[in-house]
């Protein structure tokens, strides 16, 4: 499964992920998913009558109609499946089944040795980085922050974030900052390294509370995200982001100079 995702990737994808994601919290391995040797499906109940169909490869259309029944046995009424646009098979496929575009993801990139200027707090603000007992702190804000996202409809359980943050690799204290005033946390950055690219890090979550944003928080915490990274050797970044983001994420990375290397996108279909 990782060397199919992988043929299409803009990073290499590690067999640490594969184990995560068949070990998630719910996540029924032999009945959930399907591989071949050109393709793999798997069907992941999103919450809010939607299944998240994981694809990599070249699944064949068998592969896509087992999918979309496994989806409907789980009572899920839409189903949405996503590419990275080199993978001109699976755009393929889901069009070809009637699905239609509804989203770009951007993954953006930066040279760290190109980050020269500091992070600007605004007045009253401090930063510091994970300490035991702030793992609620981090959910919640994570959760809250994240509202506003597409299909981000309901939290995250709290055992799945657990399952995918709270474990190494991801789970980095040190690369873990939240921005306070006067105690009370206004954003946080989740960071580690990527564990198929040692010399990158990853900034894997990225969220400002309303009552902080537009106040440069998010700039800042970006910022000192890269300086902490370049402080631990790393030479350089990337990040994924919504291309309509809201709360304007795009513009934001932009202004720190991170630029587009790779997009996916998201299809969508009916089951009912």
């Amino acid at each position: 499964m990782a060397d199919l995702v992988s043929l299409h990737s803009p990073n290499p994808y590690d067999v640490l992920w594969v184990e995560r994601e068949w070990t998630e919290p719910g996540f029924d391995l032999e009945a959930d998913a399907r591989l071949t040797g050109e393709g793999y499906i798997a069907v992941w109940d999103g919450r809010g009558g939607k299944a998240w169909l994981d694809i990599a490869g070249a699944p064949g259309g068998e592969l896509l109609e087992w999918a979309e029944r496994r989806a409907r046995e789980k009572g899920l009424v839409r189903a949405l499946g996503s590419r990275w646009q080199s993978n001109a098979a699976v755009q393929e496929l889901l069009e070809g089944a009637g699905y239609s575009l509804v989203r770009s993801h951007y993954r953006m990139w930066i040279d760290l040795d190109t980050v020269a200027a500091e992070p600007v707090w605004p007045d009253g603000l401090t930063v510091r980085t994970f300490r035991p007992g702030d793992e609620r702190l981090f959910y919640d804000v994570h959760q809250e922050t994240f509202a506003d996202h597409w299909e981000h409809e309901e939290p995250d359980p709290y055992e799945e974030w657990v399952h995918w943050l709270l474990q190494p690799p991801a789970f980095e204290p040190s690369l873990w900052l939240v921005a306070e005033e006067a105690g009370e946390p206004a954003g946080i950055a989740i960071c580690n390294r990527r564990v198929e690219l040692p010399n990158r890090g990853y900034v894997q979550i990225l969220g400002v509370r309303r009552r902080w944003r537009r106040r440069g928080v998010g700039l800042a915490l970006l910022l000192h995200a890269f300086h902490e990274f370049k402080r631990v050797g790393l030479t350089e970044a990337d990040l994924g982001v919504d291309a309509a983001s809201i709360t304007g994420a795009t513009r934001l990375y932009e202004r720190a100079g991170m630029q587009v290397v790779a997009v996916a996108e998201t299809y969508e279909k009916r089951l009912r």
